[in-house]
């Protein structure tokens, strides 16, 4: 490989001098690459924190945008010891005495006593048979207690039994038990044998042993009787649910259904907090401040202006009901000069104690509510290729078009500097000749007659 050294005939520094001219072309455009890439940073930072925010606004309308969010109750029992109850918007506020009779149960059926869980019984087939649905299971005669039991319990048309095998000082027994309490699903266990008796001798008429009867739940609601299969009792009080945990017939429990006037106040004055934190959040993102002479990363952002207008403009619907129109300043929900909202307590109380079929429709009607409205609008946004992921994508686009661009621009600049110390390497290089002639001369002239050197 040849060597080469530059500036000998000049002594100039062309390395340096060519790197300095290099930079020179360089840098201004390194930097407006650089200032590009540092925006589109700023607002892919900008965008992520607006979803962000629209997220968390989104998960306060979810308290708003059904029936059985805004109409809630309130349960208040005089005891927890006999049952639990749950109201939803279809309850009427009341009082209840209730008194729990009798829990409803399961059968329960056993086999006749096995030495253990591995015996054999016999080959042939048990055939159940629960509130009008059948199936049966085939034995073999290597089956044991255990492999029975995993056989019904698996069995692909198992019409509600579970089988267990119970270790007693008395051996090992099959317990059949049904999976449904209530009378309707008592039991009936027919065993079949090919071979032997086993199956008979075990499971047959006469042998099993009923361990528990089935029973239905039985209470009283003013007085009024209640049979139930189930020990949870739907709609015995329009929109309650009751789910029986223990009986004394002596015990009566007072229930009270009210409705929830604070809770559906909470939830509408938690979706104002979450709208003017999102304004708070959009104006900071987009806005200018004339006393540093910033401006936000998405000023100007045609996707942002656009969901403003359309927020406000959803809040500003009147929805119809049957007795006329209403909208949020109905309800004592106004809209200041910033774009925010405030909320009157005394007029917000009122409408809740005297018009909540009108504040459920104003928000939750499928028919352009405001909840419902605002959340279709947002998930607009948000969704999995929605317009956010669409305005990341072209983000993500311009970025590759900088990197391009800063690729094409290492390649100009390997260019630029090759031509240049090219260039300067022939310029060093005639340097280098005049003064090797200019050398000659000089030796020559001195060499003359006559010449006194000085």
């Amino acid at each position: 490989m040849a060597l080469t050294a530059t500036g000998i005939g000049s002594g100039l520094d062309i390395s340096t001098i060519v790197q300095t001219l290099v930079d020179a072309e360089r840098t201004p455009k390194k930097t407006l690459l650089d200032n590009k890439e540092s925006t589109i940073d700023s607002k892919v930072s900008a965008i992520g924190t607006l979803k962000s925010a629209l997220s968390s606004f989104q998960d306060a309308i979810d308290k708003l945008n059904s029936g059985a969010a805004l109409n809630l109750r309130t349960v208040t029992q005089s005891s927890d010891s006999y049952f639990t109850a749950t109201a939803d918007e279809n309850s009427k506020a009341g009082s209840y005495n209730i008194s729990v009779d009798t829990l409803a149960r399961s059968q329960k059926l056993a086999g006749v006593s096995a030495i253990d869980s591995s015996s054999t019984v016999g080959a042939g087939s048990l055939a159940f048979s629960v509130n009008g649905n059948s199936f049966s299971v085939d034995i073999a005669s290597t089956d044991t207690l255990s492999d029975i039991a995993d056989k019904i319990n698996r069995a692909s048309d198992n019409a509600g039994v579970t089988a267990t095998i119970i270790n007693t000082d008395s051996g090992s027994r099959l317990v059949f038990t049904s999976d449904n309490t209530g009378t309707d699903n008592q039991m009936s266990v027919t065993a079949t044998d090919t071979s032997g008796t086993g199956l008979s001798d075990m499971f047959g008429t006469g042998n099993l042993q009923e361990l528990q009867s089935a029973q239905d739940a039985v209470v009283y609601i003013d007085g009024q009787k209640l049979t139930s299969q189930s020990n949870t009792i739907e709609n015995a009080i329009s929109g309650v649910t009751l789910d029986l945990t223990s009986a004394d017939s002596g015990q009566t429990t007072t229930l009270t259904i009210a409705q929830d006037n604070d809770g559906v106040k909470t939830n509408i004055q938690n979706f104002v907090d979450a709208y003017n934190t999102l304004m708070d959040k959009i104006s900071s993102l987009s806005s200018y401040d004339a006393d540093t002479d910033t401006a936000g990363a998405l000023q100007g952002d045609s996707l942002v202006r656009s969901l403003e207008s359309q927020l406000r403009s959803r809040l500003s619907n009147r929805i119809s009901t049957d007795s006329g129109s209403i909208a949020l300043y109905d309800i004592g929900i106004s809209t200041d000069r910033y774009g925010k909202l405030s909320v009157d307590s005394t007029k917000l109380d009122d409408a809740l104690s005297n018009n909540m079929n009108g504040i459920e429709s104003l928000f939750a009607s499928s028919d352009g509510g405001i909840a419902t409205s605002l959340d279709s609008l947002v998930e607009g946004y948000v969704k999995s290729g929605g317009l956010i992921d669409s305005r990341n994508t072209s983000y993500t686009n311009e970025t590759n078009r900088i990197q391009d661009q800063r690729d094409a621009l290492d390649r100009q600049m390997e260019l630029l500097q090759a031509r240049l110390t090219k260039q300067f390497n022939a310029m060093d290089l005639v340097v280098a000749q005049l003064n090797s002639q200019s050398s000659s001369v000089t030796s020559a002239l001195a060499s003359l007659p006559g010449v006194v050197s000085g």
